[in-house]
């Protein structure tokens, strides 16, 4: 997932006046960036007192328009509406590179270059977490607002063309990140890490099977499973009121939560069964990180996301190895306490930021106050996960 940086910056550190929910009427803007003159249609989400703006568009896509880059702003009375599929799949096949194709599930367009039984598969994968994801939050006494329309993904053939298509989003970054949800544009973005696409396969079931099988046979299939559950996991999240889209979301319980929904089963036929099996790859980086485990590791895992941005990918790592942990850890020890928390944190609004100090205090009421004693026992516990 990838968080607002650089260009929102301005916004993030602006007096803000948040738009009224109750004034659904239309705004139409006119922009000037990188020398090109473009036209946005949708509804205010945010307004800075300077003048800038979050608009989100009818694709869902939002927009930080700085002033300066305002060439006109006007508005109407218009109800605001999503764009219904057929708009959708019209304007993003004219949007993305010449040869993409849309598969269309009950929840999700796929858009591929890639072959059809990848694709397929991808959208599989898309419905059986859906169905998953809202059981499980039902479950455990929160029942979310499904999606009012489609979900998008977007699955390139190869790194190639997904880094040419993502660096206006990530920059070098690019290279190095297999697969992300955009917070900006609403939509999964990833490329087939199997290599496997046109061998032929046609589109009967027995066909996709055998590519199915082909998939989960490769030494990148354990990687690409859980891109594609982690991905969406973000996705689902800041699509049914778990979680909103700019606003103050700790990347240890966004991260660590999408970890926790993410591990493959490949001895599975399509490779992932169930939410919240053992990490394979997080478990054994977290007992190494325990080796060395400073005293302070929970309240710095807490109070910031500085550790995630870390310019050492080992520290990186481990910080990822203990946000799945403390989410594994909440969510079976204090289940309710967990919910509870994540509903504080759903109300938060669009691009304003917590100190470190109301991150610590807000999960210190969540989960009993004392820090340190938590500490001991989630470590205890982590002990006995095998």
């Amino acid at each position: 997932m990838m968080k607002p940086c650089g260009w929102l910056a301005w916004l993030c550190c602006a007096s803000l006046v948040v738009a009224a929910s109750s004034a659904p009427g239309l705004d139409y803007v006119k922009i000037k960036r990188n020398n090109r003159v473009r036209s946005v249609t949708g509804r205010l989400v945010v307004e800075a007192q300077d003048g800038g703006v979050l608009i989100e568009d009818q694709m869902g896509v939002l927009w930080a328009i700085q002033p300066q880059e305002r060439i006109s702003h006007d508005e109407d009375d218009l109800p605001f509406e999503r764009f219904d599929v057929k708009q959708i799949q019209t304007r993003l096949l004219a949007e993305l590179p010449a040869g993409f194709r849309v598969f269309t599930t009950a929840h999700y367009l796929v858009c591929y270059n890639t072959s059809t039984p990848y694709a397929q598969w991808c959208g599989a994968l898309y419905e059986r977490l859906y169905r998953g994801f809202f059981v499980f939050w039902k479950n455990r006494g929160w029942e979310l607002e499904e999606p009012t329309t489609r979900l998008i993904a977007v699955v390139f053939d190869n790194q190639e063309s997904y880094a040419s298509y993502a660096d206006e989003e990530l920059g070098a970054a690019a290279n190095v990140i297999i697969g992300y949800y955009s917070l900006q544009s609403n939509r999964v973005m990833m490329y087939d890490l199997t290599g496997v696409d046109g061998l032929g396969f046609g589109r009967s079931r027995a066909s996709t099977a055998k590519h199915v099988n082909r998939i989960l046979s490769q030494p990148a299939a354990e990687r690409t499973v859980a891109t594609i559950i982690h991905e969406a996991t973000h996705q689902l999240a800041f699509n049914c009121g778990l979680q909103i889209r700019y606003a103050d979301n700790p990347l240890w319980l966004s991260e660590g939560l999408a970890i926790y929904f993410e591990t493959p089963d490949l001895k599975n036929s399509r490779g992932w069964r169930r939410i919240g099996s053992v990490s394979r790859v997080r478990l054994p980086e977290f007992r190494r990180y325990l080796q060395a485990r400073p005293a302070d590791s929970l309240l710095t895992l807490i109070a910031d996301d500085s550790r995630f941005r870390h310019p050492i990918v080992r520290q990186r790592n481990e910080a990822y190895a203990e946000a799945w942990a403390l989410n594994y850890f909440l969510i079976r020890r204090y289940p309710r306490a967990f919910v509870t928390y994540l509903k504080q944190l759903s109300s938060k609004r669009p691009l304003v930021q917590d100190g470190k100090e109301q991150r610590v205090a807000e999960f210190k009421a969540a989960f009993h106050g004392d820090l340190e004693k938590l500490d001991r026992e989630f470590l205890r516990f982590m002990k006995r996960v095998k």
